[in-house]
């Protein structure tokens, strides 16, 4: 555990903008100390304490105050969602910002039914970083993304075979159109492609997923989640 700035407000100059306080929630303190070097070359914002687990986080949290918990997330381990949980449920005033490995498709919908505004790949750079920094700081939220697309593992339930499928972002669009039961000419039109250009990419999903038929890709769809993350992009 560690405190780097008092409890209570940054007091900053006449006519200055007010310092977004930010604390740093992460298992490994070089990415930490990382961070904070890079924060403190941006006046916006002020690292105020740091964080190894949850519990650290939570006394921290109740001490000074932030406006931000920028936090790590492995959800391979069971406690991870249910800390995200406890902290928007202790501190719903304090905006969260996850930082994850975790490549899985389902991340923004999971991340924000546990509370937290926006997540972002720790693959992504310091631009990205600050910018979604600046939008859970504001009340808005964030959602990453890969400008090589997304990751899904294959659904074993439906007779596929284990593994991981790549998608485009438009595939992930058709996706989201299916989970929320839009038709294949509204999805068209929405998307502004041809009814023939919709097809093609269902069955290319379809196929890479192993599915059947539409019908299950449109369960495959509302069961991991895309028609929430579609809700949290907005």
């Amino acid at each position: 555990m560690t405190l780097n700035g008092s409890a209570g407000t940054v007091t900053v100059g006449a006519g200055q903008e007010p310092v977004c306080r930010v604390l740093l929630v992460d298992s490994h303190r070089l990415f930490r100390e990382a961070l904070c070097i890079l924060l403190a070359r941006v006046k916006e914002f002020s690292v105020v304490g740091e964080a190894a687990g949850g519990r650290e986080a939570l006394e921290l949290i109740a001490a000074l105050q932030p406006n931000v918990v920028v936090t790590d997330l492995h959800l391979d381990a069971s406690s991870s969602v249910g800390h995200l949980e406890e902290i928007h449920a202790r501190f719903p005033e304090v905006a969260l910002l996850v930082l994850t490995a975790f490549r899985a498709h389902d991340v923004a919908a999971r991340v924000r039914r546990a509370g937290a505004l926006g997540h972002l790949s720790k693959d992504r750079g310091l631009k990205e970083f600050l910018n979604a920094l600046r939008e859970v700081a504001a009340g808005r939220c964030y959602r990453s993304y890969s400008g090589a697309g997304a990751r899904i593992r294959k659904p074993s339930e439906e007779g596929a075979g284990a593994g991981i499928v790549d998608l485009t972002e438009r595939q992930r669009q058709v996706l989201r159109a299916l989970a929320l039961g839009y038709r294949t000419r509204e999805t068209a039109r929405m998307l502004g492609v041809s009814v023939k250009a919709v097809h093609r990419q269902r069955e290319r999903i379809r196929e890479a997923l192993r599915l059947d038929s539409v019908a299950a890709l449109t369960r495959f769809a509302a069961r991991e989640g895309f028609a929430e993350e579609d809700a949290a992009s907005n």
